[in-house]
C-alpha cells in the first residue's frame, strides 16, 4: 500500500513538473513572438524615421543610456548625444529607402536582441550620387518601465568595402 501511494505520488509530480515545464516552453515562446513582433515594429519606425526625415521619432526609440557603436567612429553615448548626431546626419542626407530584416531575436525577462542585415539608400543634400549601403547589426534593447521596448546598444557595420 505504502509502494503504491509513493508510486502514485510520484507519478502525480513528475505530472506536474512536465506541465509546468510545457507551460513555461509555451510562455517563453510567447514571449520571443512578442518580443519579435515589438522588434520589428521598433525597426519599421526607424526605417520610416530615416526616411521621413523625423529626427525626434527615431531618437524616441532609443533608452536614455542608449549607446551607437557604428563602423569606423568612436561610439555615441547617451540618447542626447545619439539625437545630435543624427540631426548633423540628417542635414546631409536624405534616406530614398532604407530595410530591415531582422533574422534572429532572443528575450530573457527585460533583455533582448536582434540580429540582422540592413539596406539603405542615401542621397547628399548638396547633390551628388546616391550612395547604396548594406550590412549587418546586433542590437539590444531593454524593456522599459511602461513594458515597451526601446534600443539600449547598437553596432552595425557595412559590407560594402570602403572607397
Amino acid at each position: 500500500m505504502k509502494k503504491s501511494l509513493l508510486q502514485l505520488s510520484v507519478c502525480i509530480l513528475m505530472g506536474v513538473i512536465l506541465l509546468l515545464a510545457g507551460g513555461a516552453t509555451a510562455a517563453k515562446a510567447a514571449d520571443v513572438e512578442a518580443f519579435r513582433a515589438a522588434v520589428q515594429d521598433i525597426f519599421d519606425t526607424y526605417s520610416a524615421a530615416n526616411i521621413s526625415g523625423d529626427t525626434d521619432l527615431y531618437i524616441s526609440l532609443w533608452d536614455e543610456d542608449g549607446i551607437k557603436m557604428g563602423p569606423n567612429k568612436p561610439a555615441v553615448f547617451g540618447k542626447s548625444a545619439i539625437g545630435e548626431l543624427k540631426r548633423k546626419a540628417a542635414q546631409k542626407w536624405d534616406y530614398e529607402s532604407q530595410n530591415i530584416k531582422v533574422e534572429e531575436v532572443q528575450v530573457a525577462g527585460d533583455w533582448g536582441f536582434a540580429r540582422g542585415t540592413y539596406t539603405a539608400s542615401l542621397k547628399p543634400k548638396a547633390g551628388g550620387e546616391t550612395s547604396f549601403v548594406e550590412g549587418k547589426f546586433l542590437t539590444i534593447f531593454k524593456r522599459q518601465p511602461d513594458g515597451s521596448w526601446k534600443i539600449f546598444r547598437d553596432c552595425y557595420n557595412s559590407n560594402v568595402p570602403p572607397g
